[in-house]
């Protein structure tokens, strides 16, 4: 079942990747060749500049689509291995599983540690401090993912004493309060110019946030719903074999 569940997970990663390129090609991109364009010293056409190894027609169209395929491939499998290891140890159905998995991973790894650190686009930051900045980013990622982690445990804990819901409840509070103390306790990062349009700033990051959603909810309803699909075929040939071939 693992096989067919990763690649059905991996498949709908590379479905979900066509969505998100199209919404990021046509929504994101023209807010990142404006804040080049203010980098590099006013408002103009930066369609035919092309600085280092790659150019910029090259990033926002070959290099962009391929970035997503690989992105959402990978967390498609990601999911399908996730979704293997809970199956049999909850009783949901699969396309429950593949929505709180796809729900869990969005908030600990892409929404906590952008309400701390949001994206900023090209002309916002200190060059010097970005190895720091980027150091920092990740640390917080896999801090949120423990903590979620840590949550998960507490409530499958007592769930064993009390509801589901109950255990549940406790659950998202648990993960709540360590998120919060966890941003608390990071390091502030405050690097935007005074001079640096805030209306494109807000909208550059509500086109990251946007492009989040869109690769975590289309994983989360295309591949729930091709996992329940792979999970009754297999309870359909597991019946089969149990009773034996039907005569012909």
């Amino acid at each position: 079942m693992i096989q067919r569940l990763l690649l059905a997970g991996m498949l709908s990663g590379l479905v979900v990747a066509l969505f998100a390129f199209a919404y990021a090609r046509v929504y994101a991109e023209p807010t990142i060749e404006r804040a080049i364009a203010l980098e590099q010293g006013g408002y103009r056409d930066h369609a035919g500049v092309e600085e280092g190894p790659v150019s910029r027609s090259t990033q926002r169209n070959t290099g962009l689509v391929t970035g997503l395929a690989a992105y959402c491939t990978a967390l498609g499998g990601f999911l399908a291995i996730g979704l293997a290891f809970l199956h049999g140890r909850l009783s949901v159905r699969p396309r429950s599983a593949v929505w709180t998995l796809a729900l869990a991973g969005y908030v600990s790894l892409v929404l906590v540690p952008q309400l701390k650190y949001p994206a900023s686009p090209p002309g916002v930051g200190n060059a010097e401090t970005i190895g720091s900045r980027t150091e920092l980013y990740f640390i917080m990622i896999l801090a949120s993912a423990i903590c979620m982690a840590v949550s998960f445990w507490i409530s499958y804990r007592t769930a064993r004493r009390m509801r589901p819901a109950g255990s549940i409840a406790i659950g998202i509070a648990a993960f709540v309060t360590l998120a919060l103390a966890l941003m608390a306790s990071m390091p502030a990062i405050s690097e935007s110019p005074h001079d640096f349009p805030r209306d494109l700033l807000l909208e550059f990051r509500a086109h990251a946030a946007l492009l989040q959603l869109i690769v975590w909810g289309g994983l989360g309803l295309l591949f729930g719903q091709a996992a329940e699909y792979v999970a009754q075929r297999d309870r359909g040939m597991e019946r089969v074999a149990s009773h034996g071939m039907p005569n012909a």
